[in-house]
C-alpha cells in the first residue's frame, strides 16, 4: 500500500488554511497503519467527511480513524464533547453501516457542550449587527468560554454522585443570567441516558497515548478546522475557539511539539472559506460557481456554501512555517481541470505597496490586495492518475510552484474523494 513519506512515529495532520481541506479523507487513509488516532481540538463545529468501503460518513467528534478496528481512537481533553452529536448522529451512522466504536476512548477531563451553550451561541450571533463571526451555532465557543471560566461541566462529572446538584445549580445560573428557560429535569434525564451509553468508553487518554509512544507505536493526531482559524494566530475575531495547530496537541495531550516527528499540512488546490472574515484571493468571476459545483463546496457541519478563492501561498507559507510542517498534502486538484487559466496568490499589496501577512489581524488582511501569478490550466480528467509523472505538465508545474514557494515537499495529491484516488509522490 502506498503511503505518505515518513509519516510513521508521531505524526500530526493539520489544516494549513481555513479548514474544510479534507482531513477526514487523509486520516481515514493513514489510519490504516496507525495504532493510535487522537483528536485534539474543536467540537461538533468540525465536519470531517470520510468515504470508504463502509460508505460515506460525516464525523464531528469521533476521530476519522474509527474505521481501523485494530487502532485505538482517542478524544482528548481539549475537545468540546457534544454528546448529542456523538451519540444521536455519529454513532447512529456507524451502527447502520456495521462499524464498531468499541475502539473509542473519551477523556474524562474533556468539557461537555451543554444545551445552554448552543442557545447562547445562537443568541450571541443573532445579536451581532455588523460583526457576525459566522459561528456554526453548535455551542463550541461558549463551551470553551465556560472551561476557561472554570465553570464548565466535564465528561467525568456525569458519573459524580452529586451530578444532579451540580447540573441544577448551573442551570439556575444560565436561566438567570442569560434569560433562558431550561428544564433541569429534562436535561438531567437526557444526560443520564447519554452517560449510560458512553460509560464503557470513558478513560484517561494521556496515559494511553504515552504508553503507546514508549512502545514505539504509530500515533496519528487529527486536528479540526485550520490554522488560519486559530484563536491566537488566526484572523481574529473570525476564528474558532481552540488551537487547530500543533499547540493544540500540547494542550490536549501534554505532548511537547518538539516530539512530533512529522507534521502533514493539508490544504486544497484552491482556497475556501465559510462564514465571515477577509479572504484576499476570493474569486468573484464565473469560476466561483464552477468550483463550488465541482468541489461540492457545502459545509459538512454548517450546510453553508464555502466561498472559493485562488490558492493563497502567502497564508499557506505562514501556516507551514508556524507549525513546522514537514510535508504538504494537496486535495481536490481534480476540481481545477478544464479551468483555462489558474491563479496563485504570491504576495500582497496595500495602497500599491508590498505588504506582509500579520497573524491575528483580520482588519489588516482585509486591506491586502492579492498579487497573482497565472498558470495555464489543463483539460485532462485526473481521477485515474496515480503517479506524479502521469499528471499533465501544467498540473505538475502548479504543484512544483507550491513546493518552491513554501520550501516544503508535496507528498500527497488528492484526485478524488475515495481512499484510492490519490497520488503519493
Amino acid at each position: 500500500m502506498n503511503k505518505l513519506k515518513n509519516w510513521s512515529g508521531i505524526t500530526a495532520v493539520i489544516g494549513v488554511d481555513w479548514g474544510d481541506s479534507g482531513k477526514g479523507r487523509i486520516i481515514d487513509d493513514l489510519a490504516q497503519e496507525a495504532d493510535i488516532i487522537a483528536r485534539y481540538n474543536g467540537g461538533s463545529n468540525a465536519g470531517h467527511t470520510v468515504v470508504n468501503h463502509y460508505g460515506k460518513f460525516a464525523l464531528h467528534i469521533i476521530p476519522s480513524g474509527i474505521f481501523n478496528q485494530k487502532a485505538t481512537n482517542l478524544i482528548g481533553k481539549g475537545v468540546a464533547v457534544d454528546l448529542e452529536s456523538l451519540i444521536d448522529d455519529e454513532i447512529i451512522q456507524l451502527k447502520k453501516s456495521g462499524v464498531s466504536w468499541k475502539n473509542l476512548v473519551i477523556d474524562k477531563q474533556a468539557t461537555l457542550t451543554m444545551p445552554w451553550h448552543k442557545l447562547r451561541d445562537g443568541i450571541r450571533e443573532e445579536s451581532r449587527k455588523y460583526n457576525k463571526v459566522g459561528t456554526t451555532k453548535r455551542g463550541v465557543g461558549p463551551t470553551y468560554a465556560d472551561r476557561t471560566e472554570r465553570v464548565g461541566l466535564r465528561v467525568g462529572d456525569l458519573y459524580s454522585k452529586n451530578f444532579r446538584e451540580i447540573l441544577e445549580a448551573e442551570i439556575k445560573i444560565q436561566n438567570r443570567f442569560f434569560s433562558l428557560n431550561l428544564s433541569s429535569e429534562k436535561i438531567y434525564k437526557k444526560f443520564k441516558s447519554y452517560a449510560k451509553i458512553i460509560k464503557p468508553y470513558i478513560g484517561q487518554t494521556i496515559p494511553i497515548l504515552k504508553e503507546a509512544i514508549a512502545k514505539g507505536k504509530n500515533v496519528l493526531f487529527e486536528g479540526a478546522q485550520g490554522w488560519l482559524l486559530d484563536i491566537d494566530n488566526g484572523t481574529y475575531p473570525f476564528v474558532t475557539s481552540s488551537n487547530p495547530g500543533i499547540v493544540g496537541i500540547w494542550r490536549s495531550y501534554d505532548l511537547h511539539p518538539s516530539l512530533i516527528n512529522n507534521v502533514i499540512g493539508i490544504t486544497k488546490a484552491y482556497t475556501t472559506r465559510v462564514g465571515f472574515g477577509p479572504m484576499p484571493s476570493k474569486i468573484e468571476t464565473n469560476q466561483r460557481d464552477i468550483i463550488i459545483e465541482k468541489g461540492h463546496e457545502i459545509g459538512t457541519t454548517s450546510g453553508r456554501v464555502r466561498d472559493p478563492g485562488w490558492l493563497d501561498l502567502v497564508l499557506l507559507k505562514a501556516a507551514t512555517d508556524s507549525n513546522q510542517v514537514t510535508q504538504i498534502a494537496i486535495t481536490k486538484i481534480d476540481v481545477l481541470s478544464k479551468i483555462p487559466k489558474i491563479k496563485i496568490c504570491t504576495g500582497y499589496k496595500i495602497s500599491g505597496k508590498p505588504a506582509h501577512y500579520i497573524p491575528g489581524n483580520s482588519y489588516y488582511l482585509s486591506l491586502c490586495k492579492p498579487v497573482y501569478e497565472q498558470f495555464p490550466g489543463w483539460d485532462e480528467d485526473l481521477s485515474q492518475v496515480r503517479k506524479f509523472e502521469d499528471l499533465p505538465k501544467n498540473a505538475k508545474d502548479y504543484i512544483k510552484r507550491i513546493e518552491e514557494y513554501t520550501k516544503t515537499p508535496v507528498t500527497f495529491i488528492g484526485v478524488g474523494p475515495g481512499r484510492e484516488e490519490a497520488i503519493y509522490v
